[in-house]
């Protein structure tokens, strides 16, 4: 499943999901965590399909993830499959945008951080749910890192999520 939410001028915007027919089967655990059956991916588009299209609505826009090590590459392959053009946008990555204004004494997963931030829960471990929590982490903490760090554009707000995430890296 994939799904994206646009930021304009500080609020929420435009939503968007899809399932994806993996062209595999689902696992089980993998059914256990998300919801997602093979029953209901088996009318969804291909990955190449959706990847056309989806690369297509995210031009040059700047792109936000939790974890964005993690997700890339999911990203980064279905692209590849569909024969778009590559990704050259800036990426903003809330766990390094957390992690750097955190003292590392509580948990910076996406769900934790949301409920630090006093943010409304979404439907977990589904995609548009997990992209408008991700959306609404990114705008909480883009006004703090403006207001405690100085952080005036969103390509200084991308640099300072991936150093932090280069330095705090689990390895």
């Amino acid at each position: 499943e994939v799904a994206h939410v646009t930021l304009l001028n500080g609020a929420i915007g435009e939503t968007w999901s899809s399932l994806v027919r993996p062209g595999r089967a689902i696992p089980p655990d993998a059914t256990r965590v998300h919801g997602i059956s093979d029953v209901m991916v088996a009318d969804a588009p291909a990955a190449a399909e959706l990847g056309r299209t989806w690369r297509a609505q995210l031009g040059d826009l700047p792109l936000v993830f939790h974890n964005a090590p993690f997700d890339l590459p999911f990203l980064i392959a279905m692209f590849r499959e569909a024969d778009a053009p590559p990704l050259l946008n800036p990426i903003i990555d809330t766990l390094g945008l957390a992690r750097g204004l955190s003292d590392g004494s509580a948990g910076n997963s996406l769900q934790a951080v949301r409920q630090r931030l006093g943010l409304p829960a979404e439907t977990a471990h589904r995609a548009l749910g997990d992209a408008m929590t991700t959306a609404r982490v990114c705008l909480a903490l883009a006004e703090r890192w403006e207001r405690e760090r100085g952080v005036r554009s969103v390509h200084e707000l991308a640099a300072v999520s991936l150093d932090v995430m280069r330095v705090t890296g689990r390895r």
